[in-house]
C-alpha cells in the first residue's frame, strides 16, 4: 500500500493510538526538556518539526513556551495529518511538503526537530544533509528514533512495520556515523518508560562549524 495513503488513514485516530503513552508521548517530553536546555528567553528561535503529523509536538512546544518569541512551522507529506494539525489552531505554520521538498523553506531555522519519522525516509543520508541546509551556523538537530541496537529491537520494530509499511530503525552507532560530518553530538539520551518497548534515542546534534563541500 502506498505510504502516504497508510498515513493519511492513521491522521484520524493518531491521537488515540496505544505508542502515544508508550512511545509518542515520552518522546515529546524528552524535546521539551532539551529544548529547556538550548532556548535563552528574550532571544527568537525559528524551529522546524519535519514529519509533524498531526502538530502534537507543536503544540505543547507553543504552550510550554508561551513567554518565548518563537516562530514555529511543521511540515507532514500526509494532507491528512496536515489538515488535522492546522484544525488543532495555534499560531503554527503547516506546509505540506516531503522531506524530499524542504529546500522550498530555505536556510535559516534555529532548531529542527525530526521524531519518529526519520525512519521511513528513503534516502536518509540525503534528509541529513537536506537538515543541515536548512541549519543557521550552530543550529540543531533534535532527531528522536526508534533504534534497532539488539535482537530485541529487531522483534519488536517487526509488529511497527506491519502497521506503518516499510522502514530502516538505525542503531545507534550508525545515526552516529551518518551525522557526524556535519554535526557534532552533544548528547544522546534513551527514552524508555516500559521495559517492553524497544530502544528509543533522542540525539542533541549541533551543526559543525565547518562541514565537507557539496560531493566530499
Amino acid at each position: 500500500m502506498n505510504k502516504q495513503v497508510i498515513w493519511d488513514f492513521w491522521a484520524g485516530y493518531y491521537e488515540r493510538l496505544w505508542i502515544q503513552k508508550y512511545s509518542l508521548a515520552p518522546t515529546r517530553g524528552e524535546i521539551l526538556r532539551q529544548l529547556k536546555m538550548l532556548l535563552i528567553a528574550g532571544k527568537r528561535y525559528s524551529i522546524l518539526d519535519v514529519g509533524c503529523g498531526t502538530g502534537q509536538l507543536l503544540r505543547e512546544i507553543e504552550a510550554e513556551f508561551a513567554e518565548y518569541d518563537l516562530e514555529l512551522t511543521g511540515i507532514d507529506f500526509s494532507k491528512s495529518m496536515v489538515n488535522r494539525a492546522t484544525s488543532m489552531g495555534g499560531n503554527i505554520r503547516y506546509p505540506q511538503l516531503d522531506v524530499s521538498d524542504i529546500d522550498s523553506l530555505g536556510k535559516g531555522f534555529d532548531i529542527i526537530i525530526c521524531t519518529h519519522s526519520f525512519p521511513y525516509y528513503e534516502r536518509q543520508d540525503y534528509a541529513i544533509r537536506q537538515f543541515k541546509d536548512r541549519l543557521k551556523l550552530g543550529g540543531h538537530l533534535l532527531l528522536a528514533q526508534a533504534s534497532q541496537n539488539n535482537l530485541y529491537d529487531h522483534a519488536a520494530m517487526l509488529f511497527v512495520k506491519m502497521t506503518t509499511g516499510k522502514a530502516k530503525y538505525l542503531s545507534v552507532e550508525n545515526v552516529l556515523s551518518m551525522t557526524e560530518k556535519f554535526f557534532q553530538c552533544e548528547r544522546v539520551l534513551r527514552i524508555k518508560d516500559r521495559v517492553f518497548m524497544p530502544s528509543i534515542y533522542c540525539f542533541v546534534l549541533k551543526m559543525c562549524d565547518e562541514y565537507p563541500l557539496e560531493g566530499e
